[in-house]
This record gives structure tokens, sequence and C-alpha cells, in this order.
């Protein structure tokens, strides 16, 4: 017997995370106890066969290094019978570790959402909820998390606060972490008793909302060729017949905090070389689930199950207030007038983009009350403006301009490499061109576009802006932060600033932007989940958690 085939029996005597890996049930009863006189006879032709001291060693040591995992671990997690057949089948990318900080591909992300919880999620109506933390307070530039106390990770160690500051510094300081960009703000985290205390660069009543960062288990002794432990719904296994190649899935993680347990017990995974392809196999049944942010405008065509999901992808045009006509707030107004946001949205973006209200996602209640548009154009409004502003005469090519011939023509900035944005610069040049305003479109590369704005050489520009968890978009009108260029504009600077202080409100800072407009926001795009008809129950989800309220899906059988 190969010494593979020995671990295999030690393995069903005690259970354990390599267990579970390997699609083994631990025995009981009368088959343990024929094991055991099986698995004693090869201890002893192992310890008289021919190896150096060496070799045992090693052994000892991966031994004594299984038996730590074995000791936390040992609940029964999947029968042999099962290992070929999963309740759903979902896509991953193998040469993409399972590891949630420096993941590089969307489909290993999703995965990486079943393996960890977060200290917090940001719902799909973009409001916090607390998973591994059960408490927040925010004191000026300091954040207390209080963790929830009881939880354990999927090998049962306890989930605790050294757990939290760790997984802190791995999302933080780790090279190419997905998390460094939101939590660059924060200066220090430590932990004392349940509580980790973070401390914030600035003031902010909403920092606490960019701890949306996943959670592991401190291990210094584990196994760096598998993925870390994490405490999410299911738990990554490896299952292994000795002749087929290695089969990856999920298991459900039965020590998952919330009572309310998905139904879902396995979770197949296979690799998908393209987002069409794994559509396709939705279609006709052979995989089950796909989130996609449409960030390259893929999926083209559905013929499953599926819903939009709103992101906080705000697309915008900046405006280069330094410009002598685009320093008047009437041609600013007029131009966000005559643009109809709901007509960019459904032409440029197929409708998977939502029409901005205001600068805000429609969808998040606390803005949307005081965000007064409502997509439609206002084209007689916008004609008064400019009027008002004296560019009144209209010449041979529709174009307006003053008595003293100046002309309302601008050059707007656009990434060539975007085809979304591209039809949403065209549809916003088309309406423009309906009160007389007229717009050139400048394609350029990203790395162009990019270097054009932060030199302050455009009239105009549009892009898209991912908004974080705590809703900070001053980025946009705040000189000297690459995206804005232009005086400050003082109303929405200040107001902004005081409700990030917890000293206004967001209305007064929707009336401030209002005012001023130093940017104009064009739409919210949306992303998707496509799903097997088999699978029932899939209701709103979000980008921060695309398997939101898990536990009410169902697989239908046949």
């Amino acid at each position: 017997m190969t010494g593979r085939g020995f671990w295999i029996l030690l393995h069903m005597l005690f259970g354990g995370r390599h267990a579970k890996r390997n699609g083994i049930r631990p025995l009981g009863g009368f088959r343990r106890l024929t094991v055991c006189c099986l698995a004693a006879a090869l201890l002893l032709w192992i310890a008289v066969g021919c190896r150096s001291e060496e070799e045992d060693a090693q052994d000892r040591e991966e031994l004594r290094s299984q038996l730590y995992h074995l000791s936390l671990d040992t609940e029964n997690e999947l029968q042999l019978s099962r290992s070929d057949k999963t309740d759903m089948v979902m896509a991953y990318t193998a040469d993409d570790a399972f590891n949630p900080y420096t993941c590089r591909s969307t489909l290993t992300r999703n995965i990486c959402h079943l393996l960890y919880d977060n200290l917090i999620d940001i719902n799909p109506q973009f409001e916090p909820e607390y998973i591994v933390a059960k408490n927040i307070t925010v004191d000026h530039t300091i954040v207390h998390v209080q963790v929830r106390s009881g939880l354990v990770f999927s090998n049962g160690a306890p989930l605790t606060a050294e757990d939290v500051s760790y997984s802190y510094y791995l999302a933080a300081k780790t090279k190419g972490s997905l998390y460094q960009e939101q939590l660059k703000e924060v200066v220090s985290c430590s932990f004392s008793g349940m509580t980790v205390t973070f401390v914030m660069q600035n003031e902010n009543i909403n920092a606490f909302r960019l701890l949306d960062f996943p959670i592991v288990h401190f291990d210094p002794s584990a196994n760096k060729d598998f993925p870390p432990i994490g405490s999410g719904r299911y738990k990554f296994a490896t299952f292994s017949d000795g002749v087929t190649p290695n089969t990856s899935l999920l298991i459900k993680n039965q020590k998952w905090y919330n009572p309310e347990k998905v139904q879902i017990e396995t979770i197949g995974l296979k690799e998908m070389p393209s987002v069409e392809s794994i559509v396709h196999s939705i279609e006709i049944g052979t995989f089950s689930y796909l989130y996609s942010d449409l960030r390259d405008g893929e999926p083209k065509n559905v013929n499953a199950n599926y819903a939009k999901v709103d992101l906080n992808n705000l697309v915008y045009v900046g405006i280069n207030t330094n410009h002598e006509v685009l320093a008047d707030e009437n041609i600013r107004r007029a131009m966000y007038d005559a643009i109809s946001t709901d007509r960019v949205a459904s032409t440029a973006f197929s409708g998977m983009a939502l029409g901005a209200t205001g600068p805000f996602t429609p969808n998040w209640s606390q803005a949307a009350a005081f965000q007064t548009r409502n997509g439609r154009a206002y084209t007689s409004r916008a004609e008064d403006l400019l009027a008002e502003s004296g560019y009144v005469t209209m010449d041979a090519a529709g174009v307006r301009s003053d008595q003293g011939g100046v002309r309302l023509s601008f050059r707007m900035l656009v990434g060539r490499g975007n085809a979304a944005h591209m039809a949403a610069a065209e549809s916003i040049r088309s309406q423009l061109a309906e009160v007389g305003i007229e717009i050139e479109i400048v394609p350029l590369s990203t790395q162009g576009l990019i270097q054009r704005v932060a030199e302050g050489k455009y009239h105009l520009y549009l892009a898209e802006y991912s908004i974080l968890g705590d809703m900070d978009i001053s980025r946009l009108f705040t000189p000297g932060e690459g995206l804005y260029n232009g005086p400050r504009p003082y109303d929405s600077v200040r107001t902004f600033h005081n409700y990030r202080l917890g000293q206004g409100t967001l209305e007064d800072f929707i009336t401030a932007f209002d005012g001023e407009l130093p940017f104009l926001p064009v739409c919210y795009r949306m992303g998707i989940v496509v799903y097997s008809r088999a699978l029932e129950g899939v209701g709103a989800v979000s980008e921060d958690q695309p398997f939101y309220r898990m536990q009410e899906w169902r697989m239908r059988d046949g």
C-alpha cells in the first residue's frame, strides 16, 4: 500500500481538515475497530521498512502539523458516494489561488465570498450589515469594533479579535491586495479582549463602512498550499479516488455563525474559459450561477434566469471650470438639464445602468429623498438658461454663440477602449446638440485620458468612478485630487466635509452640489447575476455580497 493509502486510513479513523478535503468520512463502531487493526499493522510495516531517518523525521513533522488541525476539526463532512454529484456547479479559475486578498479573477473572488465572512457587509441597499462585527462605534478618528463572541472558523478554531487584526494587516499590507485602496485611511489597528480598534487618518462618520474585508484564521503553522481557513458558509475541499484527477468543490460549513444555514450542501467547481461559455452552460443547466459586474460588457444575450445588480459605479462628465465659458454655472446647469440620464442608461448600457438623479445612486435611500431629478431631459429649461447667459444666436451648424461670437463648442475626452463609454459620449453629444451645444468626442487610451485629466488639458471628459463603501465622492470636486480642475467649489467642499464630521447633513451637501455642479452625474452602472432555472429563491444581491441571503436559495430536483 502506498503512503497515501495509509493516510487515507488514518483520516478515516480520526477525520479532520485534510480528510474533508479528500472527501473522506470518519468511521465509527465496528468498522473503526477493523480499520484500527489494519492501521496498526501498517504502522509496524512502515516502522521496519527501509526508510532513512531524515524521511522519518519529515513524516513525523507532517503528522504533527496535521494532527494540530485534526484535533480542531472532527465532524463528518462528505459521503464518498456523493463525490461526483454536487448540488450546484460554479466556474472558477484554477491558477488563481483562493486567497481573498490577492485573487485576481472575478470568478475566484466570487468563490471567496462563500469561504470567508467579512467584518461587515454592504447590502443591496448600500447600507452596512454587521457580520463578524457585533457592534461598532465611531469617536472622531477612532473606530471601535466589538467582535461577535462564539464564532468559530470552519476548522472549529474560535474566531477572535486577534484574527480580525491579523486579517486587517493581510488585507491592507499584502502586495496586490484587493483591499489596499479602501484601507489606506487606517493609520493603525490594535486589539484587546474582543475589541479591535482602528485609528483613521481623518474624521469620517462613515469610516467604519470601509471595513468590509474578509476574516481569516491566524495560524502560523497552516499549510500554505491550501487556502486560508475562513468562517463562511462553505469550506474548500478536494476529492480524489487515486485514479482520476483531484476534484475541487465546496462543502457546507456546519459551523457557520448564522443559525439560518444554507440548504445547498455542495458546490462543484469547474474551469470555464469565458463569461459567454459560462452563461451558455447555465442556459443548458450544467452550471448554476454567475455574478458579473459587466466591466467588459458581457454577457450580451441571456436565455436563462437573471437579475440586475446595483453597483456603486458612477459614470459622470468631468468639467474644467477654469474654462471661461464652463465657469458659468448657467452653462453647466443647462448641460445637465439637456441630458436625459435615463436615455444614456438605456441606449449606451443596454438598460444595465440607472439614470442618475443626483450625485449618489438612486437606490441609496439616505440620499434618494434629497435628489430631485428624475432622469428626464428638461430641454426648455436648458434653453432658457443658455439665453439668460447671452447665448441666443444660432449659426448654420445649429451651435449657439453670444454677441461676442463665442460659440458653445467643447471637446470631450473618452476612453476609446470602453464601448459603453463611447456610446454614452455619443448619446450626450447628440442630446446637447438639440439645445445648441456642440461636442467633439476625443477618444484616448486609458493612460492618455488619465494623463490629460491630471494635467487639466480638457474641456469635458467622461469616466467612471467606483465609489467605496463610505460614499466619499469628494475627489470628483476637490482641486488637487487629479479628477477635478478649476476653482474650489466652496459650498460643495464645505457641506461634504461637515457631513463627514457629523456636523451637517446629506441634504445640505446635495443642495450645495445642485447649485454648483462641479461635475455632471450621468448614470450608475449595473452588474448581473445569471442562474439556472433549477435554482430558486435568488433575490437582490450586492457587489459586496453576491450570495446575499443564500439561505433562501434552493435547487429544484430534476
